[in-house]
C-alpha cells in the first residue's frame, strides 16, 4: 500500500471521530486486526507445541550438536512460516497488530539461529580453546583497583572472536529486523530497528573500551535515549501532520526512547555523569525504586528530582505533540508523588489515595487542556517552515 492510500484510509478513520490534533493509533486498524491477531497467536502457539512434539519423538538429545541442530531447524521452520504468513497479512493487507506479533515472532526465531550459529562456530570452528582461557583468569592477581589497565588486561585475556560476542548478538537482532521492516514497512520494526541500532553501538563502545563504557555508563545511556528521541523527532519533521507510516515509525521511536531516556536522566541527576566504585554499593539504596522500598533520607529529594524531569518531558511531549514521553514517566511520576505524600506521615490507604487522584487529575485535566496548552506553549515558535515541522502548531479550529 502505497504513503497515499495509507494517507486516505488514516483521513477515513479520523472523520470517524478523532480530531486533525490526535494522535492516530500506530498499531491497531480496526476489530479485525484482533480477530486476526487472535489467530496468529494460536497458529503460533500451535508451531511451538508441534515443533516441540516432533523434537520430543525424534529422541534427540538437547545437549548433543545434533540435537540443538535439529531444533534451530524447526525454530528456523517457525521463522519461515511468520515470513510467509507476513507476506500476506502485513505485506498485502497492511494488518497492523497481527504484524507486530508477527515481527516479534520473526525476530526473534532468527535471532536464537543466528546466535547459535555464533556459539557452535566459537565451540567447534574458532580454535578457542575455554580452557586455557580459564587457565588466564586463574592466574591473574585479584585486582586492588578498577582502572582501565586492569580491565585491559581482563580483556586481553578474551580472544577477539569471544570479545566481540556483544556485537555479533546486536547484529544478530538488527538484520533480521532491518529485513523485515525494509520488506514490509511496519512502523513498529522501524521503532525496533532504531533501538537496535542504538543497542549495538553501546555494545560496540562496551567491546571497544569496556571501561569507558562502565564509568560513563550514564553518559553512554543519555546519547542512546536522546539518538533515539532525536530519530523520532526527525520522522516527526518528515510527516507533521502525522497522517502516513512515517509518522508511525515516528510514534515507536519515541514510545521505545522515553523510558530509556527517563531512566538515563534519572541516573544523572542522581549520580552524575560518570560512576565509581562507590556508586555501585549505593544505586540500590539512592534509585527512586531503591528509595520507596527503603525509605532512606534522601527518599523526598530524590523523588522531587524525579518529578522535575517528568515535568520537563511532559513539555517535550507538549511542544512536539507525542504524548508517549508523558506516558513512559507516569510509574515513576506516581512512586514519586507516593513517596512525598507518605512523607506527611499519612497512612497507606491515604497515601494511595492521593497519589491516584493527583496523578488521575493531572492527566485527565492535561488530556482535556492538551491544544489549548500547547497554542500558548507554541505561541513563539513560527507557523510554518523548519521549526514548525518539527513544533507543529494547533489548527485553528481546534479547542
Amino acid at each position: 500500500m502505497t504513503d497515499a492510500a495509507i494517507m486516505t484510509d488514516q483521513r477515513a478513520r479520523t472523520s470517524d471521530g478523532a480530531r486533525p490534533q490526535d494522535e492516530l493509533l500506530p498499531f491497531l486498524n480496526n476489530f479485525h486486526d484482533i480477530f486476526t491477531t487472535i489467530g496468529v497467536l494460536l497458529l503460533g502457539g500451535g508451531l511451538a507445541f508441534g515443533a516441540a512434539q516432533v523434537f520430543q519423538s525424534s529422541g534427540q538429545d538437547i545437549e548433543t550438536f545434533n540435537g540443538q541442530a535439529l531444533l534451530m531447524g524447526l525454530i528456523a521452520g517457525i521463522g519461515v512460516v511468520l515470513w510467509l504468513i507476513s507476506a500476506v497479512l502485513v505485506g498485502s493487507q497492511r494488518r497492523i497488530l497481527p504484524g507486530i506479533v508477527l515481527s516479534l515472532g520473526f525476530v526473534g526465531a532468527a535471532a536464537t539461529v543466528l546466535i547459535w550459529l555464533y556459539i557452535r562456530f566459537l565451540m567447534d570452528g574458532s580454535g578457542i580453546s575455554f580452557d586455557a582461557i580459564e587457565a588466564r583468569f586463574d592466574a591473574m592477581d585479584d585486582p586492588e583497583t578498577f582502572d582501565r589497565a586492569t580491565m585491559n588486561q581482563i580483556t586481553g585475556a578474551i580472544p577477539l572472536l569471544l570479545r566481540i560476542a556483544p556485537i555479533v548478538a546486536g547484529l544478530a537482532v538488527l538484520i533480521p529486523v532491518a529485513l523485515y521492516y525494509f520488506s514490509f514497512r511496519l512502523p513498529f520494526t522501524g521503532g525496533l530497528m532504531g533501538v537496535a541500532l542504538v543497542s549495538l553501538a553501546g555494545l560496540t563502545l562496551l567491546t571497544v573500551e569496556p571501561y569507558y563504557y562502565v564509568v560513563y555508563m550514564p553518559t553512554v545511556n543519555v546519547v542512546l535515549g536522546g539518538a533515539l528521541l532525536l530519530a523520532g523527532i526527525m520522522f516527526d519533521a518528515r510527516d507533521p501532520n502525522r497522517e502516513t507510516r512515517i509518522a508511525g515509525t515516528a510514534f515507536w521511536l519515541h514510545f521505545f526512547a522515553a523510558p530509556l531516556l527517563l531512566s538515563a536522566v534519572l541516573n544523572v541527576t542522581q549520580m552524575g555523569w560518570t560512576l565509581t566504585v562507590s556508586d555501585f554499593d549505593s544505586v540500590s539504596a539512592t534509585g527512586l525504586f531503591g528509595a520507596f522500598m527503603g525509605g532512606n533520607a534522601n527518599a523526598v529529594q530524590v523523588a522531587v528530582t524525579a518529578l522535575i524531569v517528568i515535568a520537563v518531558f511532559a513539555l517535550v511531549s507538549l511542544l512536539i505533540n507525542r504524548r508517549a514521553l508523558i506516558v513512559s514517566g507516569l510509574l515513576t511520576a506516581g512512586i514519586s508523588i507516593g513517596i512525598i505524600v507518605n512523607s506527611a506521615g499519612l497512612g497507606a490507604g491515604a497515601v494511595v489515595a492521593v497519589t491516584l487522584l493527583v496523578l488521575g487529575g493531572t492527566v485527565v485535566l492535561l488530556g482535556a487542556a492538551w491544544n489549548p496548552v500547547r497554542r500558548v506553549l507554541l505561541a513563539p515558535f513560527p507557523s510554518d517552515g523548519p521549526l514548525a515541522r518539527i513544533f507543529p502548531p494547533v489548527s485553528a479550529h481546534e479547542g
